[in-house]
């Protein structure tokens, strides 16, 4: 996978199908009913039952709105994954002004993902990823694509400036 930025804003290129596939999986991770991931993405936060029940009939609603807006972007974005042109492989342009939604909804799929998979921190070491199952393997891998991903958004990756727009990169 590479990336650089463009003239609308960045792009992931080199995307192959299980990348492609993961990243499908973000806006279903963040609609998800699962009690583990709603449980993960809105957990309790006070510990005075009265004051937990507002928060709940306040903020959760509003939370849900918003992974759900989220989670609409990203699947927007999503549809406009284009085949590079004499590659096997696609491009992802998220575009300036989307790096917000992008950011959180890759970081509730991160969360996701590891309540889905019973995951526990060890996991994520080198040792504890070999103990893992095949399926939790997987989902740890999935992570930390999510997670580099969200280092390129931070800024944290240091990518070229190209001159040129998304539409020079794909097939027409």
């Amino acid at each position: 996978m590479w990336y650089a930025r463009v003239t609308e804003g960045t792009v992931f290129g080199g995307l192959q199908a299980p990348v492609l596939e993961t990243l499908k999986g973000v806006p279903m991770l963040l609609e998800s009913s699962d009690a583990r991931v709603r449980e993960r993405l809105l957990p309790e936060t006070c510990d005075d039952p009265e004051d937990e029940a507002q928060w709940r009939r306040h903020a959760v609603p509003e939370l849900e709105r918003l992974f759900l807006s989220r989670a609409q972007l990203v699947r927007r974005d999503l549809a406009g994954v284009r085949k590079l042109a004499n590659f096997d492989a696609h491009v992802l342009l998220v575009p300036t002004g989307h790096e917000a939604a992008w950011l959180g909804s890759l970081n509730a799929a991160r969360l996701a993902l590891f309540a889905l998979n019973d995951l526990r921190a060890e996991h994520l070491e080198p040792e504890g990823f070999r103990k893992g199952t095949e399926k939790q393997q997987h989902a740890v891998l999935r992570i930390h694509l999510l997670a580099e991903i969200q280092s390129v958004l931070l800024g944290d990756v240091e990518i070229d400036d190209l001159d040129g727009s998304f539409e020079d990169f794909i097939l027409e």
